[in-house]
């Protein structure tokens, strides 16, 4: 576990950092904090092998909960705001979840990269549901009761209604709502 400073420079931490529940399960694995640190309440990371975990300097972030297995990437810029949110890649390697600066999460947030379960098809023996990264940009207002599945990118300047599921690319300025979401307007922005 290291603090990064104003200056970029790394230091590693020692004690304990208050709200935050840190379990390496394996070998390997980086979690970053910017100063000042954010205030943590009831939030949890859990990683095993190879993976970085990178939270930037933020106000409170409350029940946020992360679950990496081996050889994943999960980078949170800075100014974010959640009231429970959970990123998870389940059990595939090489999968990232990254959220830019400026975001506000509101409760029961989920993004996932992975399935969690591996789909084969029995003739070919082919994986059919393999796992992709999610990308959500800057200044995006995520409302609450929220799911993000693999391989969405959330443009800057977004906003997604609440109880949405996201399933594909969302554009930039814009506002999407519904199962599976869906654009509902244009060249917007939003103030928190």
């Amino acid at each position: 576990i290291y603090k990064i400073d104003k200056n970029g420079n790394r230091k590693r931490i020692l004690g304990i950092i208050p709200g935050l529940w840190i379990a390496f399960r394996g070998k390997n694995s980086i979690v970053e904090i910017k100063e000042p640190f954010p205030k943590f309440c009831k939030c949890k990371i859990r990683l095993k092998n190879n993976s970085f975990v990178s939270i930037g300097s933020s106000g409170r972030i409350k029940k946020l909960n992360i679950i990496g297995e081996s050889e994943q990437k999960f980078k949170i810029g800075n100014n974010f705001q959640s009231l429970s949110c959970e990123l998870t890649a389940a059990n595939e390697k090489n999968l990232s979840i990254q959220i830019g600066d400026d975001c506000l999460f509101s409760k029961n947030i989920i993004l996932r990269a992975s399935d969690g379960h591996t789909i084969i098809d029995k003739e070919t023996k082919k994986i059919l549901n393999y796992g992709k990264s999610i990308i959500v940009g800057n200044h995006v207002w995520i409302a609450g009761n929220v799911t993000i599945l693999k391989g969405v990118t959330i443009g800057n300047n977004c906003v997604i209604g609440h109880g949405s599921i996201v399933t594909k690319k969302c554009k930039e300025n814009s506002i999407y709502v519904g199962i599976p979401a869906k654009l509902v307007k244009e060249n917007i922005s939003w103030q928190g």
